[in-house]
């Protein structure tokens, strides 16, 4: 979070868009009016209140799912808080239903969604329902059956007999189809008697969409006696041998897979008493464990790591908030550090969240967290099937798995007792939602772990300005570890002048240099793999025709389509709009049209013209749309491709001991951005991809080709010369009062009528401007988005800048509606202007 963030969330949430966007909905105390506060899914600051009926009184508990309606709509909401007093002058209509036994969001969390909606300006049913998987079945919701005892007894009151007669006509069941029977909702305070006293069993619900299995442990006793037991059976004697060597329970499936028996010889095993079998939830994806002997060896920690372990075990014990930034080069291991630390929170029955900035980065680290720590790791993301996120947020919220890795999204996880939690790569722009809610996961990161009084690690060999100036000023502590893994050096830097080379007519076409080349060729002949990074994805950027210019733009967006070669089809990247590739220009018929500019595609395929006999395979967005992300890491992991070209996706966090060399096909991509970041992410990219090489023990390389040679982003990534880019990006993000010097709100008006757009727009800024609290506010614009035109819809845009984020809440405040209008984009702390 910038220097001024933590300050400045507490103060943005003290006052509200006239009373619209204070600190409600905040978690209060019940009232004793039979009032709830509900946050519902639709656009609006605040939760709406609704009276709760005698019959759910004691149901409507803060962080239940309540049915309520709005409008003529029945939607799902969240019960945020239990008010004294409805807003005067509006009508409180009854809650409908509700639908948990127990509460889906916990205290904690409810707190957290507070936060979000008031630092954000997001709305707080967006924020909830953006904490929960979909179709997520009602919790708490046990299932119920009669006891022995309970079926000859006789029923004290109306509400036994109701529940008896239930049970007796439904056999085991839900409690709430208990009460659906017998037509009253009042039934729990009899059914929890009735438990206590052993007239009536409670177990859980079965997951409805889950996949159950059979699975089975060793019995109780010595593995020798149990080997005993199995008799002349050696396919027996392996089950046994399996199960001792896993440690743990395994299902059928799994152990003859790896005993190389039929499920006959388990079932034998079981009547033998050898094992015990019972029945578990599948996990889709994610349950499958390596047996120690296949398991990676214990890595031996430098003196630096072991240094590094030890700060942030300290900072554990204190059971306080600490606030770390773990940096180093890249390479230097600075995950085994964390998951050292993650292995000490977890030793010690409490939880631990991991954060990376795309899904694309976690199939190689699940691997990891699989082996050292089974079933108490969880993953959570928005790519899984629902039923698999069903099961793992459920997992986590029945404290069965203790430590959760995902992308942004995984900070909403609802763990018990935090005591850790890990930005991986902090500085990365993934970690900003660029839909609502816009918050962005690395600060709500330090937020709830200060919260909580957990330790907060940022992880980043190239930390963003905003975490930097937070260590300036004594927000975060540093640690840094002083060398890298394998061979310890640096890549060494080559850097190319594109302005030099004849091949290159201008920037964005696919130049393979004469020294890129030799150096592919020592790689390759050494048996190294090789990395380029071109970030673009499709074959190129337009198709242009020759003879009358036409670009192929999209309808909707104004911009031109990208080419996919693979798929013979244009394709707008911004609204998803695709059309084939027409045999001649649509404009004037001419046989003309010829790609300009270069993605992945073309980088690929220029690759396969020199070099016929490598192969090559391609990680860009359009790879993990197709869900086959996984798949292309682990075959270049295999060696079974010897070049990876991608996007920016290949530069984050990815460890391939064998590549010797990677390659930046165009340094300036960034660099013409209308964007004050542009600079930054730039050396970000250039120092991370460079950060991908030489990490065995064959010294590696990085070619840079850019038209801009003495940028000084370039030449810092190139020479490894961090300070250097430091001292001089926070000269000019001072000089220009950019964060981390300042706070920012991006205001984006959407509109398909232009002129209309543009008058919205330009009475929002004469309001803002007429206010007596602008004269300490920067003002930009009115002015056109850079890209004016998405979807259909003309966008223009205000960006707002001020030393405290007091003033810039203020002046929202006095000047926005209290109901925005849903065209209307607020976007606190942007990370795209555009």
């Amino acid at each position: 979070m910038a220097a001024a963030s933590l300050e400045a969330a507490v103060l943005f949430a003290a006052r509200g868009r006239r009373g619209a966007m204070t600190a409600e909905p905040e978690v209060a105390e019940r009232g004793p009016g039979g009032l709830a506060a509900v946050a519902v899914p639709v656009p609006l600051p605040r939760a709406l209140v609704y009276s709760v009926p005698a019959a759910l009184e004691g149901r409507a508990l803060p962080g239940v799912r309540a049915r309520v309606r709005v409008g003529r709509r029945s939607l799902l909401g969240v019960v945020v808080g239990r008010p004294e007093k409805a807003p005067e002058g509006v009508e409180v209509r009854p809650v409908d239903a509700i639908v948990d036994r127990e509460p889906v969001l916990t205290a904690d969390l409810l707190e957290l969604a507070a936060f979000t909606s008031d630092y954000y300006l997001a709305p707080i049913g967006e924020v909830v329902r953006a904490m929960l998987p979909g179709k997520l079945e009602p919790w708490g919701d046990r299932r119920v059956w009669l006891t022995d005892a309970g079926a000859l007894a006789i029923p004290r009151d109306d509400a036994e007999a109701a529940v008896i007669e239930a049970l007796r006509t439904a056999g085991r069941t839900t409690i709430a189809e208990v009460e659906r029977l017998a037509g009253r909702t009042d039934l729990a305070a009899a059914i929890d008697r009735m438990r206590q006293q052993g007239r009536l069993a409670m177990g859980e619900r079965e997951r409805r969409g889950a996949r159950y299995s059979t699975a089975v442990e060793l019995a109780p006793g010595p593995v020798d006696e149990l080997l005993e037991r199995c008799g002349r059976s050696a396919a027996g004697r392996r089950v046994v041998q399996v199960l001792a060597a896993l440690g743990r329970p395994a299902s059928v499936r799994e152990v003859c897979e790896e005993a190389a028996c039929g499920a006959g010889v388990v079932r034998r095993l079981a009547r033998l008493g050898v094992v015990r079998r019972f029945t578990q939830v599948v996990r889709l994806e994610l349950d499958r464990h390596l047996l120690p002997e296949n398991r990676r060896p214990p890595i031996e920690l430098r003196p630096d790591q072991r240094a590094g372990v030890e700060a942030l075990r300290a900072a554990i014990a204190r059971r306080e908030y600490a606030g770390i930034l773990l940096g180093g080069v890249a390479g230097a291991g600075k995950t085994e550090v964390y998951l050292r630390a993650a292995a000490t929170v977890l030793a010690e029955g409490r939880s631990a969240i991991v954060l990376v900035p795309e899904i694309a980065l976690v199939p190689a680290l699940a691997r990891t967290l699989r082996e050292r720590f089974g079933a108490a790791a969880a993953i959570l993301h928005s790519g899984l099937a629902g039923v698999e996120r069903r099961q793992e947020w459920e997992r986590i919220r029945n404290h069965e798995a203790r430590l959760v890795l995902g992308p942004r999204s995984a900070i909403f996880a609802p763990v018990s007792d935090l005591a850790l939690v890990v930005v991986d790569e902090e500085q990365d722009p993934s970690y900003k939602q660029e839909t609502a809610p816009r918050y962005n996961g690395r600060d709500l990161a330090l937020v709830r772990a200060r919260r909580a009084g957990a330790t907060a690690v940022l992880v980043s060999a190239t930390p963003s300005l905003e975490t930097r100036r937070n260590v300036a000023v004594g927000k975060l502590t540093r640690v840094d570890l002083t060398r890298r893994v394998g061979q310890g050096s640096l890549p060494e830097g080559v850097l190319v002048d594109l302005r030099e080379e004849k091949g290159a007519r201008k920037p964005g076409e696919v130049v393979f240099s004469g020294r890129l080349r030799e150096e592919i060729d020592a790689a390759l002949s050494g048996g190294h793999q090789v990395i380029l990074l071109r970030n673009r994805r499709g074959y190129s950027p337009i198709l242009l025709c020759r003879a009358c210019g036409e670009d192929s733009r999209c309808d909707d967006c104004g911009l031109p389509r990208t080419y996919h070669k693979r798929t013979r089809e244009l394709l707008c990247h911004y609204c998803g709009s695709r059309r084939p590739v027409p045999a001649a220009c649509p404009a004037c018929s001419a046989e003309a049209l010829e790609p300009i500019g270069a993605g992945t595609q073309r980088v690929e395929e220029e690759f396969g013209r020199l070099y016929p006999d490598v192969a090559v395979g391609i990680l860009d967005r359009d790879t993990a749309r197709r869900g086959s992300v996984a798949a292309v890491l682990e075959r270049f992991r295999q060696g079974d491709t010897q070049v990876l070209v991608g996007t920016q996706m290949v530069s984050k966090g990815h460890h391939f001991p064998r590549v010797a060399l990677t390659a930046v096909m165009s340094a300036d991509s960034y660099l013409g951005f209308p964007d004050f970041r542009a600079v930054e992410r730039t050396y970000n990219l250039l120092t991370q991809v460079a950060g991908r090489a030489g990490r065995g023990e064959h010294p590696g390389k990085v070619v840079i080709q850019t038209f801009h040679p003495s940028h000084y982003a370039v030449r810092a990534a190139l020479d490894h010369d961090d300070e250097t880019f430091e001292r001089e990006e926070m000269r000019f993000r001072r000089v220009f009062r950019y964060p981390p010097f300042s706070r920012m709100v991006l205001l984006l008006v959407r509109d398909r009528d232009r002129r209309r757009g543009e008058q919205s727009i330009a009475e929002l800024a004469r309001r803002l401007s007429a206010h007596p609290l602008s004269r300490e506010v920067r003002i930009a614009g009115p002015a056109p988005a850079p890209f004016e035109r998405l979807r259909g819809q003309w966008r223009f845009q205000l960006v707002l800048r001020a030393g405290s984020g007091r003033r810039l809440k203020t002046l929202l405040a006095a000047v926005l509606p209290e109901k925005s209008p849903s065209d209307l984009v607020i976007d606190v702390d942007p990370y795209e202007l555009l």
